[in-house]
């Protein structure tokens, strides 16, 4: 695996998820690259994906999401240029999945389509359990 950055650990323990499934992420959606991958986009529906976790800006969208960021002061500009608040927020995304379905693959799917039963988003899910082996299957 890749190095991540010092915060990571205290994050993946605050929400229990675990770091070998953080770092996995955070590989399949930006490489190599961290944080410096920037904003991609734009996406099918418009929307963009952020910094290292690839966050979604449909999590800043009050209109469209229960949970948006902006709320507690999360803004793209943060998403992009700090980091820790980019693993925070993937974190805590991810968090909520494995609560929300109860097993790995369909919480990446999740994670990357917004829902566990896309084809692509189950695609994906194969990909970043593949990268752990037997381990979270």
């Amino acid at each position: 695996m890749i190095a991540l950055p010092d915060c990571v650990p205290e994050i993946a323990d605050y929400y229990q998820v675990p770091i070998e499934i953080v770092a996995a992420v955070r590989l399949q959606e930006s490489g190599s690259r961290g944080q410096l991958v920037g904003r991609i986009g734009p996406n099918k529906n418009g929307t963009y994906d952020l910094g290292a976790m690839q966050v979604n800006t449909w999590w800043l969208d009050q209109e469209t999401n229960r949970n948006y960021l902006q709320q507690w002061g999360i803004t793209e500009r943060e998403l992009l240029e700090n980091e820790c608040t980019n693993f925070a927020v993937g974190t805590w995304i991810l968090y909520d999945n494995i609560t929300r379905y109860g097993e790995w693959e369909a919480a990446l799917a999740a994670y990357n389509a917004g829902s566990p039963n896309s084809p692509a988003g189950q695609q994906y899910a194969n990909e970043v359990l593949a990268t752990l082996g037997d381990q979270y299957q």
